[in-house]
């Protein structure tokens, strides 16, 4: 099986997508157990959870798109060698 190399750019991005959704989801848990909120608080939870929902949706377009061009790249390269 051949290993392909990922881009800096799409790993870079990757990371910074992940890291920044699994802060957000650690943030809304944490803030979701406290037994009670002020307004503020409410209002973190509110924008974690928001962009915790945002930040899954980014990581599987993410790995999607770059499933469909791997699949490309794995195409074309086969269709060379023939």
């Amino acid at each position: 099986m051949k290993y392909t190399k990922q881009s800096t750019t799409f790993l870079l991005v990757f990371s910074t997508a992940l890291c920044l959704t699994t802060i957000s989801g650690v943030m809304s848990l944490w803030l979701a157990f406290q037994p009670q909120l002020s307004k503020y608080q409410v209002g973190i939870l509110e924008d974690s959870r928001t962009t915790w929902q945002m930040g899954i949706g980014c990581i599987f377009s993410l790995l999607s798109n770059n499933a469909t061009q791997l699949l490309a790249s794995k195409k074309n390269s086969s269709n060379e060698e023939e």
